[in-house]
């Protein structure tokens, strides 16, 4: 079942703040780093959708073209915003085991990233004339 990119950042979310009265089995390193790879999967997810959308053509292509192309498809300040969260994000998914995991506070900055940057990946709805 796939999920949309705001179901993965809700569930990222909940992993960072576990509802009261609920024991996390998880350390919160633990908890940090499979919210990460939530995360880094809602912005994979919301590229690809913008591009089925934008181009078509672009959705087959490989993640740094998407990512370099972005710029001219959005805001600059988006692609920028999208390459910054999307780069500390893979940072923290692909670590060593000399590494310390990224700490609970760091991802839920990322969080909040990722749910600003979603809006402006979504296709906007078509205006109808009357």
């Amino acid at each position: 079942m796939t999920r949309t990119p705001d179901e993965l950042a809700a569930a990222a979310h909940h992993l960072l703040l576990p509802p009261p009265g609920l024991t996390p089995t998880l350390t919160p390193g633990l908890r940090a780093r499979a919210a990460a790879a939530l995360l880094r999967l809602a912005l994979d997810e919301a590229m690809d959708g913008f591009w089925l959308r934008v181009s078509p053509t672009m959705a087959h292509s490989r993640g740094r073209t998407k990512a370099l192309c972005l710029e001219w498809y959005a805001p600059p300040s988006v692609a920028r915003q999208w390459y910054a969260v999307w780069s500390a994000l893979s940072a923290a998914c692909h670590h060593h085991s000399y590494e310390l995991p990224p700490t609970p506070g760091e991802v839920r900055a990322w969080h909040d990233d990722v749910v600003e940057l979603l809006p402006a990946l979504r296709p906007r709805p078509e205006r109808t004339e009357a």
